[in-house]
């Protein structure tokens, strides 16, 4: 995506067997990177004018991002490297995230049991190893 080989504008593209999918927002600059699970999880969006240089990662939740919340400080070096620092950083604003979610008929409870699915489930996908024929 930062090397803008996905001319994607206005259709979503599934990446990596469908598990996640990237699109180009109007601006035809910032790609925003949707990794779905029963309209949750996250989103990273390369911010314009300097796509590439930073990304922000925000909750993706009820089919809209959550620009409210982010959970990255807008660099590369700030945004959290592994799923228990995403769950830590989730935890640590339960509030401001229910406040958010609240405005979308949702609830953070609702969102951490799926958040936690999500996690579960790319682990498993991400761990399993093909067996190839027996003879």
């Amino acid at each position: 995506m930062k090397r803008g080989e996905f001319n994607n504008y206005p259709n979503l593209i599934p990446l990596h067997q469908g598990l996640a999918y990237t699109v180009k927002l109007p601006d035809m600059v910032t790609n925003l990177l949707i990794v779905p699970y029963e309209y949750t999880g996250l989103a990273y969006i390369e911010p314009s004018p300097n796509p590439g240089n930073t990304i922000n990662i925000f909750p993706y939740y009820l089919g809209q991002v959550i620009e409210e919340f982010e959970l990255s400080h807008g660099t590369d070096l700030h945004k959290p490297s592994t799923e228990e620092a995403v769950l830590e950083k989730l935890y640590k604003h339960a509030w401001e995230l229910e406040k958010a979610m609240a405005a979308r008929g949702g609830s953070f409870e609702d969102y951490m049991m799926k958040m936690k699915g999500l996690i579960d489930f790319l682990r498993y996908f991400n761990s399993a190893v093909k067996i190839g024929k027996i003879s």
